[in-house]
């Protein structure tokens, strides 16, 4: 990265810093409560860690970083039993905020990024394919992701393909689900299909969708109950994976910083990388949350489309 680009960089960090929002001030009141019903989520949830580790798969991230975030412990799993793991990147991740230069040039350093975090995480660079959809654009692109990924799913035949949640709150990462669900269709794919939390993390377990009522004393306190009880995860080990996890999403500098932690990441996305298993979902297990996208009415408002956190827009 050149000295220029490491400034912008740099700068950017520091200015989100100095900016926290009422959201984000928010966001780490909850913390706590969140990791607490997270971690009491897992007690139910079934072990799936050898299986897991045995599985050729197709890991579909929305965006560079998302791979690392949501799949990373069990990429590492996977390639120490020397199971193959793709990976395919949906959109080019260039309207990730803070933009810290411009889009074309953010999107090459993704792209490197995402390269270098992946071999960290024990593939090589070729098993990392990019689809180079427009960030923030994967809805108006539904059909033809459907295909492209359809075509992989074909030349691949993986066992098993991990996509994100169907809530993840995030429209490109709820669109990548419409889309590879539909690729798995169009592909006749009979192996399993999984889904994976990133920005689930930042609303979970108060997930009520866009525009719907504000923060009831039963939205706040038997919501988390319901959504401990309605689903059982599907959990990987995680320990002894976690610090090289973290190395990975190191190399995701223009969204985390120097150190992981800073940067555009919230809080609360972190620390489900921080836990004794990741998780996983059955597909279309919180299908009862998903989010339906609504019109905002200006940018300085506050969000209605993300519960108890500020809505993402580029990632």
């Amino acid at each position: 990265m050149s000295e220029i680009a490491a400034a912008r960089l740099t700068g950017a960090a520091a200015t989100v810093r100095r900016s926290m929002s009422p959201g984000a001030l928010r966001e780490r009141a909850l913390l706590p409560a969140r990791s607490l019903y997270r971690r009491a989520w897992m007690r139910r949830g079934r072990d799936i860690t050898r299986a897991m580790s045995r599985a050729s798969c197709l890991v579909v991230a929305p965006h560079p970083d998302d791979e690392t975030v949501g799949c990373g412990v069990a990429i590492m799993r996977k390639r120490e039993t020397g199971t193959h793991v793709t990976v395919v990147i949906v959109s080019d991740g260039a309207a990730a905020e803070p933009a810290p230069m411009p889009p074309a040039e953010l999107a090459a350093l993704r792209k490197e990024e995402a390269c270098r975090a992946v071999t960290r995480l024990g593939l090589r660079p070729a098993d990392v394919r990019f689809l180079d959809v427009p960030d923030t654009k994967v809805a108006e692109h539904v059909d033809e992701i459907a295909d492209r990924l359809a075509e992989l799913i074909r030349e691949l035949a993986p066992d098993q393909v991990l996509i994100p949640t169907s809530c993840d709150g995030h429209p490109d990462h709820d669109a990548t689900n419409v889309a590879a669900l539909e690729a798995v269709r169009r592909a006749d794919f009979a192996g399993q299909v999984l889904e994976y939390g990133v920005w689930l993390w930042t609303h979970w377990p108060w997930t009520r969708g866009y525009g719907t009522e504000g923060y009831t004393a039963r939205r706040l306190l038997r919501d988390p109950v319901d959504r401990i009880r309605e689903v059982r995860p599907l959990l990987v080990a995680a320990k002894g994976y976690r610090s090289r996890q973290a190395y990975a999403l190191a190399a995701h500098g223009s969204q985390v910083g120097p150190a992981v932690g800073g940067g555009s990441l919230p809080p609360s996305l972190l620390a489900a990388t921080r836990t004794p298993f990741e998780l996983y979902l059955e597909v279309g297990a919180l299908a009862h949350l998903n989010f339906v996208p609504t019109a905002r009415s200006g940018a300085d408002d506050e969000p209605s489309s993300v519960p108890l956190a500020d809505a993402p827009a580029g990632d």
